[in-house]
């Protein structure tokens, strides 16, 4: 499995402990910290969005690829170097936007941007995504997040304010898993007051993600029933 981020003696603010671990594509990993201070600080951290007081977060740089430059032999000839490429490790505060996306607690939307906006600028913006290509992708994952095909139209052109809390938090989800980063990091309260049926499809859709090559990091400030191994 290739190693896709890994966090060297990070202490973050409140954190009672430092962190070593690695994450690889194809991971789900369960990350329980002590505290909420303490958990938004880490997210904050592997997102990029701010530093870490101690240690390092970083991530692989780009895609790990085969090396297909040209090297000299002992005779002069000139050969093509097909060995795997060394990994390139950067701080995940220095990586381009879009190697790491994240789903906040509640969704983390723009209250004055309809959901479809909130989920298709990022997009737009950072991977100039096709339009056929971004909507056939919606409906997928609409699908296999657990929404009725014939909801998904008005949940679309719904503004935040006037949807449920489960239905604003499933948007911030289906944000993140069209973004296609290498690695996702999600709020364990993404959870909480979701329906079982519901939070089964998302786990099973958060599972499908990691499966496709890339890793999952769930951070929680308390005990969970979430069924991903705890990194110790």
């Amino acid at each position: 499995m290739s190693a896709l981020l890994r966090f060297a003696d990070v202490r973050c603010k409140g954190s009672d402990r430092a962190y070593t671990f690695t994450l690889h594509a194809g991971e789900t990993r369960l990350l329980q910290l002590s505290s909420r201070d303490e958990k938004n600080a880490m997210i904050d951290s592997a997102i990029g969005a701010t530093v870490c007081g101690e240690g390092s977060i970083e991530i692989v740089q780009g895609d790990r690829r085969h090396n297909k430059l040209a090297v000299i032999g002992k005779f002069g000839e000139r050969r093509r170097n097909n060995g795997p490429v060394p990994l390139i490790w950067q701080p995940a505060s220095a990586s381009r936007p879009g190697r790491v996306a994240w789903v906040a607690a509640n969704g983390g939307l723009i209250s004055n941007l309809k959901i479809w906006e909130n989920v298709t600028l990022p997009l737009w913006y950072h991977a100039g995504r096709d339009a056929t290509e971004t909507e056939q992708s919606i409906r997928h994952w609409l699908g296999v997040l657990g929404l009725e095909q014939d909801e998904f139209a008005e949940f679309m052109s719904a503004q935040p304010y006037s949807v449920e809390p489960w239905q604003r938090k499933l948007a911030g989800l289906l944000r993140a898993l069209l973004q296609m980063s290498p690695v996702l990091v999600v709020d364990a309260m993404l959870f909480e007051d979701v329906k079982t049926r519901l939070a089964s499809c998302w786990i099973m859709a958060l599972e499908s993600y990691a499966a496709e090559g890339r890793a999952l990091l769930v951070m929680t400030d308390k005990p969970t029933n979430l069924p991903w191994e705890k990194i110790e």
